[in-house]
């Protein structure tokens, strides 16, 4: 029995309020999903940048070293390979050890660093290790279908340099036999930057001992004078 002067008693919420509230967790969840993406998409382009600077000072780290330790024996020749394609390369020969990665590394045959167009654009470092007793056209087939190991990818453009205390000037190419420059620059371009980077390492001189002439017996070191004994009174 309704008690007089009421109209009912209300047992739940109206359409009009669940529609409200329907609409406000909506706007809250979206706002809480764009947060969110935005913050992985941040966290994502941070861990990208930070493995590509990783990858590239671990690139410089290598070569800084490689160039350092070269043994006496090795050789070293680059600048733009002559078959017309423009790709900059370092050859060194004879470098046992030099650039070695686990147990089947290089050993003293012949090791080609090599900035290999990519498909899409831009080039990347690779490097491909040759034996030492190939041919000219086996050497020339094994760089077109070896097996070349990435290094450094994402590059635009790069360029080798030679310094020549000869001409006291920096030179694009090292021919073969012309002995070891003193410093070797490496100038590339990242993709995405438009400002090149450029790296100068030092290369330790080899000095070649000169053979003494036909019957002088090379210098033992310097021998005190023989002593001088008083004569009897």
């Amino acid at each position: 029995m309704k008690r007089p002067g009421t109209i009912g008693s209300r047992s739940g919420f109206t359409m009009i309020e669940m529609t409200v509230v329907l609409v406000i967790f909506v706007l809250l969840a979206g706002g809480i999903y764009t947060v969110v993406n935005a913050a992985i998409s941040a966290s994502a382009v941070l861990s990208e940048e930070n493995l590509r600077h990783q990858r590239l000072n671990a690139f410089v780290s290598l070569l800084r070293r490689t160039f350092h330790n070269l043994p006496a024996t090795a050789q070293i020749s680059g600048g733009v390979r002559s078959d017309g394609s423009g790709v900059p390369e370092i050859v060194l020969r004879d470098a046992p050890g030099v650039f070695a990665w686990g147990t089947g590394g290089p050993s003293s045959g012949t090791v080609v660093l090599t900035a290999v167009p990519r498909l899409g654009g831009g080039v990347q470092f690779s490097l491909l290790s040759l034996p030492s007793s190939l041919g000219e056209q086996e050497r020339r087939d094994a760089m077109r279908d070896g097996q070349w190991l990435r290094l450094l990818p994402d590059l635009r453009e790069a360029r080798w340099r030679f310094y020549d205390e000869g001409q006291q000037d920096w030179r694009e190419d090292w021919p073969e036999g012309m002995g070891r420059p003193p410093l070797v620059e490496l100038s590339f371009m990242v993709l995405g930057e438009e400002i090149p980077r450029t790296y100068v390492f030092w290369l330790p001189p080899v000095k070649e001992q000169q053979a003494p002439p036909p019957g002088e017996q090379p210098p033992q070191g310097e021998q005190p004078p023989p002593e001088q004994i008083p004569e009897a009174p």
